[in-house]
């Protein structure tokens, strides 16, 4: 006989995430617990290293903060507060974060699901990769990964997208006029990942045909060689360091470039998808997202001239751009909504769950 039903149980969730600091990943946390916990009743706890999107949790979403340790210290951190908690499910965010969460969920009987966010550059070790009972892949390149790189049974993975962060901003703004000064706008850290380096040429290359002025917000390891190549190559860049409002900076952008080596479903994109903004994007940055006329791609191999030449070509060409902008926005209300994306997730969530919870 059931002890209690699913009604006197509630469902409790508990993230696991190397820090909720800036990132990708940490702005799905962020989102994703808001939503569960805003429009589900969620009980929602997140587990991780303090950062500063800490303070964008709703107030009934716990945080859990782990200490600077080593793997087995934070494993034991996890599994003090997973005791604590008691979830009925344990959702990791990284692949080391994974692991932990697959200890302590085997010691206590806990299912763990885990998110795939972006497609890696190499999935080593390939034996501890991508373990859970169900992995969320952001995008097809991304399962796609899981599955052919890590060799996990297409069956275990869910494709589920991503979500614009952004939404709630109000409504974007008309696409700015281009016979001004061209504003052009890059968002991520400043890492080996975004490439940032490569931005800098791109910008200096255009710089020589047409007025730009460019900004870069983030924050990162190369941001000191991003701003001193900037200098020796007088590429008009502001690096504003880490901002929270993403919409307004793209609002008073004329487009958003991307210059990644490699991508999940990126948030960014995603976001000026909604304010209206083109994009100009490497293939690996977009990762199928600029599809159907969406975008502008350029080569990952292209050359900084043949990118500056993509970026002045968007501007050239009214009806085109136009017609990105607008395929853009009807595919992202289309595809991205948060309940398209999360409601999978939940439903996930339930299916593993709900047998225990009743039992």
């Amino acid at each position: 006989m059931a002890s209690a039903s699913a009604a006197d149980d509630p469902l409790r969730v508990m993230h696991v995430v190397d820090n909720l600091g800036q990132g990708g990943a940490q702005q799905v946390v962020v989102d994703l617990s808001n939503w569960l916990a805003r429009q589900n009743g969620i009980d929602v706890t997140v587990f991780g290293e303090r950062g500063s999107a800490v303070d964008l949790l709703e107030r009934s979403v716990r945080f859990i903060p782990a200490a600077r340790s080593g793997f087995l210290g934070q494993t034991k951190e996890l599994l003090a507060a997973t005791r604590e908690v008691r979830p009925h499910v344990l959702h990791a965010h990284q692949r080391r974060e994974a692991l932990q969460a697959l200890l302590v969920g085997r010691a206590l009987g806990i299912p763990v699901v885990e998110h795939a966010h972006t497609r890696l550059p190499s999935v080593r070790p390939r034996a501890l990769s991508f373990r859970s009972r169900t992995i969320f892949a952001v995008g097809p390149a991304v399962a796609d990964m899981v599955v052919n790189e890590a060799g996990r049974p297409r069956e275990l993975v869910q494709i589920v997208g991503n979500a614009p962060a952004q939404r709630q901003a109000g409504a974007p703004s008309a696409p700015n006029d281009t016979t001004s000064t061209l504003r052009v706008l890059a968002i991520g850290r400043l890492t080996e990942q975004k490439d940032p380096l490569r931005f800098v040429r791109v910008i200096a290359r255009l710089s020589r045909d047409v007025a730009v002025e460019a900004t870069w917000a983030g924050d990162g390891e190369l941001s000191a060689s991003a701003r001193r190549l900037a200098r020796e190559l007088g590429a008009p860049i502001h690096f504003i360091g880490h901002v929270d409002d993403i919409s307004a900076r793209l609002d008073e952008a004329h487009c958003l470039v991307m210059t990644s080596r490699w991508e999940g479903t990126s948030l960014a994109v995603l976001e000026a998808f909604d304010r209206r903004r083109p994009v100009v994007a490497t293939v690996s940055a977009s990762n199928g997202l600029l599809a159907g006329g969406r975008g502008f791609e350029v080569a990952d191999d292209a050359s900084d001239a043949q990118f500056a030449a993509t970026i002045g070509h968007l501007f050239e060409n009214d009806e085109e751009r136009m017609r990105a902008i607008d395929a853009a926005k009807r595919w992202v209300d289309a595809e991205a909504s948060p309940e398209r994306v999360f409601g999978p997730v939940l439903a996930a969530y339930r299916r593993l769950c709900d047998p225990a919870r009743r039992s």
